[in-house]
Parts: C-alpha cells; sequence; structure tokens
C-alpha cells in the first residue's frame, strides 16, 4: 500500500470540484483523481465495509483479475484505486475471455475462484459496471459486495 498520498490534499482537491465525479452506489461516490487512480468515498457505513473489503481481497489475491487498491485511510472512508477504462456491455469482458455465456466465464480456471474464495456474488460480478479495462485486460473495479456485506447491509431492503 502506498503512504506516500496526501490525503489532505485529495480531500481539499475533493472539496473544492477539482475532481470528476464518475458514479455512485447505495454506499460510495467515485472520483476520477486525474492520474491514473479513482477514489472511493464512502457514504454511509455500507460504503465504509465495502471499502475495507476491497482493500482486504487486493491484499488477498495476487492475480491480476481485480484492480488493485494503492491507499485505504484507517477509518475507511476513502479507498484509491488504479484506474480502469469502463465496460460499456458486458459481452466485452465474454469476448476478450473467448467464451459465450457468463456460466462459462466463471467456469475458466482463472475466475471459477473468485466468487468462493471470496465470498462474491456471481450476478453482481456479471454486471458491466463492476468492471473495466486496465492494460488491455479486464479487471474487476467494484468488488466490495460480498455475500456478508449484503446480509448485514442489504437483506432488509
Amino acid at each position: 500500500m502506498d503512504t506516500t498520498i496526501n490525503l489532505p490534499e485529495i480531500i481539499s482537491n475533493l472539496q473544492n470540484g477539482a475532481y470528476p465525479k464518475l458514479g455512485s452506489g447505495s454506499g460510495r461516490r467515485v472520483y476520477d483523481l486525474l492520474n491514473g487512480t479513482v477514489l472511493k468515498t464512502a457514504k454511509n457505513v455500507r460504503g465504509y465495509a465495502q471499502n475495507q473489503i476491497e482493500y482486504i481481497i487486493s491484499e488477498m489475491d495476487d492475480s491480476e483479475q481485480f484492480a488493485k487498491v494503492l491507499y485505504i485511510s484507517k477509518d475507511n472512508l476513502y479507498l484509491i484505486m488504479e484506474k480502469a477504462e469502463p465496460v460499456a456491455d458486458f459481452s466485452q469482458v465474454r469476448n476478450y475471455f473467448h467464451v459465450k455465456t457468463n456460466r462459462e466465464l466463471f467456469q475458466l480456471d482463472n475466475l471459477k475462484y473468485i466468487p468462493y474464495k471470496y465470498n462474491l456474488l456471481t450476478s453482481d460480478l456479471c454486471r458491466p459496471v463492476n468492471w473495466g479495462f486496465l492494460h488491455g485486460r479486464p479487471v474487476i473495479i467494484d468488488y466490495g459486495f460480498t455475500g456478508r456485506i449484503r446480509r448485514k447491509y442489504y437483506s432488509f431492503l
């Protein structure tokens, strides 16, 4: 994890509107830091938990299947990750791996372990917003929504 990140400067720039907002979910907002990285800010306890899970998975996984987390604040409010180009349609991911169905995709040796090892939901992993292209290959960019997070924070919805 990179400790040379100047978080106070990033927060100041964020408050001044210097970073374009790329998206927002139920627990986090994502901003382009304009240097090849994105900032994920937690909006609530769901976002704090998702930031923490992404950091843990990024630290555990040594494959090239996930965009890497470069920094997380001690309170899990801020997470900085590699920036990937958006996937417009999930068929781009399937085409890259030369498969026709999502089921085939997650039967590939280099992907089939992901839902089980990290308790990630295959249905969530088949959404194009959870993937991006980094250095010409697809990577998972949103992997903080595990079965545990779903049960703990979303089951009452």
